[in-house]
């Protein structure tokens, strides 16, 4: 887990002499090479490269290894930081040694805090003041309100119009948090809000700021107030939208929804017939909302949102979905852009069309370059090895075929859980681990092995399905909710996506054509639903999107792509920044969803200097990443290091940071 679980003043004011004592020990007493376990800690490494001595601490409870009796956590599994020190010749080889040992000693205490501390934020979250915040109790008003929330973060009640065209139809209430910047707002080296939308669409605002407030406070640096809010219809933004009602009833859609189209022959008709019911109770439920929720119009009001804090001009960072609503606010309002990072860019024509076509093209590759990194770190640390990338593939589809005629199932004594692990459960873990590969794949490797052997929980425990048994299952709960309303939900993404685009006609006869072309781009097309989803969607957005996507904005753009996206390729981030005059195309020689699926020092510069002084990277500039999918540690140069703080921040992002999946 995450650094940040400790505080940082002591792991840092200790740091410089844990590491020299941990050097000079390993200098000492380590001279034969380390037989590394694949499953447990701790282990201390050392390596002569160039003259350079690389002592690396590496300290793993399960390295999120699902072993078959069920026992260990899944999730106690740490990642070591590997830093470089030219070795010099001590004059007392004794006190190296206990200042070794104490290192080691210190090293040890702060690691097995963080184990203890990240095990049970989950728990914290749901038991502890500092996570809960009465909402209700903030009155909504046209200027901005803020008041203390949570932990040191202050919280504001925006009230808007729910109809810009129609101030008759109501108001809605946008839920902001804000993280301060420490620079009083008059002086002149205070830059104004910047706003971050993490994606889905559906995803929270407010939550991001409560999980990873932190380490984007790093990468932007203190100048800024960073202001994470809830879209319409979503999280603690009232009205919310709720057209499942209970968890229950999202339990069953989801079971039902989530099957691979090509599983059986009635799946995609069985989807279909879902998607149908759910349109009805949209309208039915949640309609006169739902007209409300479109993209539009909460680029409308990040504008309000810019403007109660007296700025004219946006600065924005948003993620996958957040880079449709951050192009649509450029295309309606190019005169009020400040600094805006688009990033996992999307067509935004592909989108306001409701095709959802052309997302999968770099998804296949995604998946090769986890066998390729399994491939290159061989049979120890990777258990479906194979000598190439395509015979780990065949390997993979071979129990992908079993599984067809003969779905396995487990029961776990412990925790109660069982369930039926079958091809579309598999096929969509296997497309969820897509995007976030440094972090879970690994663990899918793992996962697929052991389904080999006949134990499919752990594959199950990485799938969507797992949610949907979990709503299903779970004890009706009445007490109040301390996160608000569930914002990643599928009505909230058919709400938004369907609402926002046009209508999907045909029958399943038609989507049966789409998927077969589209299965031609990426063998992931039949676990890909929203196109078929919104063939059911009844209610149509009010406000109707219009404007054009080439336009001259008043502050050139900065888009991101990563290299091997799964459902966000590179070539929509090279089409949507030829629209916008004068924007940069950054790229990331990475896989995964999005630049926060991989750590890279060099993207979190980039986007530094972009926010704090406008700096855009050279065109056809490409950021290398830090991150390995077998690796167990990243490489710092020196502890004197300015990135270092950097560096962190931007791989705590990748352990932690969800980008809502579409």
């Amino acid at each position: 887990m995450a650094l940040s679980s400790v505080p940082h003043s002591l792991y840092d004011h200790g740091q410089f002499y844990v590491h020299w004592g941990l050097a000079a020990y390993v200098l000492l007493e380590s001279r034969r090479p380390v037989t590394r376990n694949p499953h447990h800690g701790p282990e201390i490494g050392l390596r002569k490269i160039d003259d350079v001595f690389t002592v690396s601490l590496s300290l793993r409870l399960s390295d999120s290894v699902l072993y078959p009796n069920g026992q260990v956590p899944s999730k106690l599994a740490t990642t070591g930081f590997a830093v470089e020190r030219k070795s010099s010749n001590g004059s007392s080889v004794t006190l190296l040694k206990i200042l070794g040992v104490l290192g080691c000693a210190v090293v040890l205490v702060l690691r097995l805090g963080i184990w203890e501390r990240s095990s049970s934020v989950e728990d914290a979250a749901e038991d502890s003041d500092e996570y809960y915040f009465n909402w209700t109790a903030v009155s909504p008003s046209e200027d901005l309100k803020w008041r203390a929330c949570y932990d040191g973060l202050e919280c504001a009640r925006l009230q808007v119009p729910l109809d810009y065209s129609d101030h008759s139809a109501g108001n809605a209430a946008i839920a902001l948090v804000r993280s301060p910047s420490t620079i009083p707002r008059d002086d002149e080296g205070y830059l104004g809000p910047i706003l971050i939308n993490p994606g889905g669409p559906g995803g929270s605002g407010v939550s991001i700021i409560l999980s990873d407030g932190k380490q984007l406070r790093t990468v932007i640096g203190d100048a800024h107030d960073i202001i994470g809010f809830d879209p319409r219809g979503i999280g603690f933004t009232t009205p919310t939208l709720q057209t499942l009602q209970t968890k229950g009833e999202q339990g069953l859609f989801l079971k039902d929804f989530l099957v691979a189209i090509n599983s059986s022959d009635t799946a995609l008709g069985s989807i279909y017939a879902s998607a149908q019911n759910l349109g009805h109770l949209g309208a039915a439920r949640m309609g006169d909302v739902a007209r409300y929720v479109n993209t539009p119009t909460v680029a409308r009001d990040m504008l309000s949102i810019t403007k109660a804090h007296g700025r004219d001009k946006l600065q924005y960072w948003g993620f996958s979905y957040g880079t449709i609503l951050g192009a649509t606010f450029a295309a309606m309002f190019p005169d009020h852009v400040g600094r805006l990072v688009i990033d996992g860019v999307m067509d935004a024509e592909n989108y306001y069309a409701a095709l959802w076509s052309t997302n999968l093209v770099d998804a296949d590759a995604t998946l090769f370059q986890i066998y390729q990194a399994c491939v290159d770190a061989g049979p120890v640390l990777c258990r479906i090895y194979e000598k190439t990338t395509e015979g780990i593939h065949a390997r993979v589809q071979n129990l992908l075929t079993r599984l067809r005629t003969e779905p396995v199932s487990f029961y776990n004594a412990t925790s109660g859980v069982y369930a039926v692990v079958d091809y579309s459960l598999v096929k969509q873990a296997i497309f969820r681990t897509l995007y976030t590969p440094y972090t879970d794949g690994k663990t899918l490797t793992i996962a697929l092995a052991e389904l080999e052997l006949g134990n499919a929980e752990p594959i199950f425990k990485l799938s969507d399905v797992k949610d949907a048994y979990k709503s299903i299952t779970a004890p009706c709960d009445c007490s109040p909710s301390r996160s608000g309303p569930d914002a990643e939900r599928m009505e909230n993404v058919m709400a938004i996506a369907c609402g926002d685009g046009e209508p999907v006609e045909g029958d399943v006869a038609s989507l049966k054509e789409f998927y077969d072309e589209m299965a031609g781009e990426s063998t992931f097309a039949e676990v890909w639903y929203l196109r078929v989803g919104c063939s059911g969607w009844k209610v149509r957005a009010k406000e109707r999107f219009t404007a054009s996507f080439e336009t001259n904005t008043s502050f050139p753009l900065l888009l991101i792509g990563n290299t091997a996206d799964p459902v966000t390729p590179l070539r929509a981030a090279r089409k949507m920044s030829r629209g916008f005059k004068n924007s940069v195309l950054l790229t990331q020689n990475s896989g995964g969803h999005c630049t926060l699926a991989a750590t890279s020092k060099c993207t979190a510069r980039a986007i530094r200097a972009y926010f704090q002084n406008g700096t855009l990277p050279k065109e056809g500039t490409v950021c290398e990443i830090e991150s390995s999918i077998f690796a167990d540690e990243l490489s710092v140069t020196g502890l004197e290091d300015p990135d270092w703080e950097l560096m962190r921040a931007s791989h705590e992002l990748q352990q932690s940071y969800f980008i809502p999946r579409l």
